[in-house]
């Protein structure tokens, strides 16, 4: 039964996918090679291993933004791969925390809103 929330939250979360940006809010161009928005382009639910290929080129070429992380955790999350999406998320937070320029404000709150999923799953198999 664990599943049925967290398969909501990524039908919630790639439902918001469409509706942000990639870009970061300051204006600064990413690669002409790799965007943060190329993880989740062209997302195709039956071939999860080729996005998640595509999302760890991502995450290597702009392993600094938390877009990029947070992209990638959710993709992890629906292979259910929980702990690897949890360290995703942990290391975006942390990113937020050190990082002095802008960032999305969505990407904040889905940031937020895993990271507290990450910690109520850890409770729930108790490790938290």
């Amino acid at each position: 039964m664990r599943l049925i929330p967290i398969l909501m939250i990524g039908g919630l979360l790639l439902t918001g996918l469409g509706c942000r940006s990639r870009s970061e809010p300051n204006g600064e161009n990413v690669s002409m090679e790799t965007s943060v928005a190329d993880c989740m382009s062209n997302l195709d639910l039956n071939n999860l291993e080729d996005a998640l290929q595509r999302c760890n080129e991502v995450v290597d070429a702009h392993g600094d933004k938390p877009a990029a992380l947070a992209d990638r955790s959710l993709l992890l999350t629906l292979m259910g791969k929980t702990d690897q999406a949890c360290a995703d998320v942990n290391q975006a937070i942390g990113l937020l925390q050190q990082n002095n320029r802008s960032v999305d404000p969505m990407v904040v709150h889905e940031l937020n809103v895993r990271q507290k999923s990450c910690k109520q799953r850890d409770t729930m198999v108790g490790n938290g």
